[in-house]
């Protein structure tokens, strides 16, 4: 189980450091890729799905020798998810390459690149170079690593606080689980500050060097990723006191324990708020639903890595004490975690086809696969739990051994040793009916089970961070079919987003074998809003086949494709289809 959890888990890594997968999708440019233009432009205008932040050498246009021709200090354009560069004055017949990277809303890094013509069209693949800057692998990898690290931190360090506080105080005093703080706490705030030096390099592609430059610290300082990650270094700061004083004291006091609370809860916002959740529609909604979501996965998590201490140092009379009462909170954790999952779900991914038809929404089952399986585990560990515990009675006993047995204060001054004389190795004189070091040698078992199926759920959550909503990625392609003069034609066009589509266009003659075709064109146009047509050439693939990958739209709704089949000099037919934009 632990290789299988190592495993995923890297794979998800490797997945989620890509830095091309991003929320914001490049939706049109300003001129078009490939465009011929008759005169030179004076400006570079790229627009996007959603706001960007675009830094002064966010574009560059460069000519076939390598040269730059834009005058650099790229900036925002008219509308937030706009942006442009300016051009030389009278640029020469040629080719010319304008290579792109800015910065999403979800504070994800997107680029590429696309040719234009001056004179005539771009040369054949020039955009290619150009388009595949993706960054520092190492960054990528390191950046990906830290936020896996950070959910395992907060996730544990949240989730043990609230089992020792309410349900094992007694273990704030066990060597152990003082342990499993420090640890948890120190893993959250290492991942947390390794994302806030690390997040510069990434959006700027820059390599590991970079990270003695201030300019890339001081950029995410200026952002709302650098202050959410602030707000959490500081909110783990300002706990680490409280948690020393409860290792020492025991259960802290009211007023400790709402400083506690309201720390964790700042540190669970911090978390939801950074990602996908910070964006988009309904940001309140979401932004709470992941809350809810983090605190209930840090009860579980967390609840489980304090059960292993619980079952190595304490007594079992302590244990049975404590046990039903963690079985009835994880139930409520899980409800928690259903209801916000759901609604998480519907807002990134919006459709069931979605669900198979996008990156994002297969990883979401990979996802609920496993948490599914974290499920099955849980419900033995219940069955188990009220098996053994269901019906003993351990008062008696556990009075005697300064354990009180009921109430959320049960606390115990016995090693794991109390009781001996009765027995907790199952024998004759077992401790109230309670199982013994064999019974419990299973449950740790699975619990440790449980533990590295959530390592995977977390390295798939750190993968879909990093990774296109379906919501905003998923666009069917459209399947058409029409007749032109006595040809059957049938048309393919993908994705169906605004932006950048390809179309396939196949002609049958009527004994049903492609029909050779000496010239295509189509012309897109949106009647509602009165656009167009624009002309898009179709090259010849092979015979009865006609396609283009230049179809730029630039909005959505319902778009009417007239299609010019030429067969020879004297004969050629039109056709009319229509498809939606989303």
């Amino acid at each position: 189980m632990a290789v299988v959890a190592m495993a995923t888990t890297s794979v998800g890594l490797g997945i989620g450091v890509t830095p091309a997968s991003a929320h914001a999708l490049l939706t049109s440019t300003d001129p078009q890729g490939g465009a011929a233009l008759a005169t030179p432009p004076t400006r570079v205008v790229l627009s996007f799905s959603e706001s960007i932040r675009v830094s002064g050498d966010s574009i560059r246009v460069l000519d076939r020798a390598g040269n730059r021709v834009d005058l650099g200090h790229a900036q925002g354009g008219a509308r937030a998810s706009q942006a442009m560069v300016v051009l030389r004055a009278g640029l020469p017949v040629g080719t010319y390459v304008a290579s792109w990277r800015v910065i999403s809303a979800d504070s994800h890094p997107v680029s590429g690149a696309f040719a234009f013509g001056v004179g005539g069209p771009p040369d054949a693949g020039a955009a290619r170079a150009e388009g595949t800057t993706s960054g520092s692998a190492v960054v990528g990898f390191l950046f990906g690593a830290a936020r896996f690290a950070g959910y395992v931190g907060v996730g544990v360090l949240l989730g043990a606080c609230l089992f020792l506080v309410l349900l094992w105080p007694a273990g704030l005093r066990a060597a152990g689980s003082g342990r499993l703080l420090a640890a948890a706490w120190g893993l959250a705030v290492a991942a947390s500050a390794a994302q806030l030096l690390l997040q510069g390099l990434y959006t700027s592609g820059s390599g590991l060097g970079g990270i003695v430059h201030w300019s890339h610290l001081s950029t995410t300082l200026d952002e709302r990723f650098g202050h959410l990650l602030l707000i959490r270094l500081l909110a783990l700061m300002l706990a680490a006191p409280l948690l020393r004083q409860a290792a020492r004291m025991g259960r802290p006091d009211l007023w400790r324990r709402g400083e506690l609370a309201a720390l964790g809860l700042a540190v669970a916002v911090s978390l939801a708020a950074i990602g996908h959740g910070g964006v988009g529609d309904l940001v309140g909604l979401s932004v709470v639903s992941l809350t809810v979501h983090v605190l209930a996965m840090s009860v579980w998590i967390g609840g489980l890595a304090v059960i292993v201490v619980l079952l190595r140092t304490a007594s079992a009379a302590e244990i049975g004490a404590v046990l039903p009462r963690w079985s009835r909170l994880a139930i409520g954790a899980v409800v928690a975690i259903v209801v916000s999952g759901l609604v998480q779900s519907w807002r990134e991914i919006g459709s069931f086809a979605a669900v198979i038809d996008t990156g994002y929404g297969r990883m979401v089952l990979y996802k609920v696969w496993f948490v599914l399986g974290m499920l099955g585990v849980a419900a033995l560990a219940r069955q188990w739990v009220r098996r053994h515990y269901g019906s003993a009675r351990v008062h008696p006993v556990g009075a005697a051994a300064g354990i009180e047995a009921t109430g959320p204060d049960a606390t115990s001054n016995a090693g794991p040793d109390a009781g001996a004389e009765g027995g907790v190795d199952g024998g004759p004189g077992r401790l109230g009916g309670l199982p013994g070091a064999a019974a419990l040698a299973g449950l740790r078992r699975g619990i440790v089970a449980e533990l590295a199926l959530a390592g995977v759920v977390l390295g798939l959550t750190a993968t879909l961070v990093n990774m296109v909503p379906a919501r905003t990625s998923y666009a069917p392609p459209f399947h058409g079919s029409a007749f032109a003069g006595p040809m059957t034609v049938k048309v393919r066009i993908a994705p169906t987003r605004i932006g950048a589509e390809s179309i396939d266009v196949y002609a049958y003659a009527p004994t049903g074998k492609p029909q050779r075709l000496v010239a295509a064109q189509a012309q897109l146009s949106l009647p509602a809003r009165s656009l167009g047509p624009f002309t898009v050439p179709l090259d010849l693939a092979e015979t009865g086949h006609v396609r283009s990958d230049d179809l730029q739209v630039p909005l959505s709704g319902s778009w009417q494709l007239r299609l010019s089949l030429r067969l020879n000099d004297f004969d050629e037919y039109a056709t009319t289809l229509v498809y939606t934009v989303r």
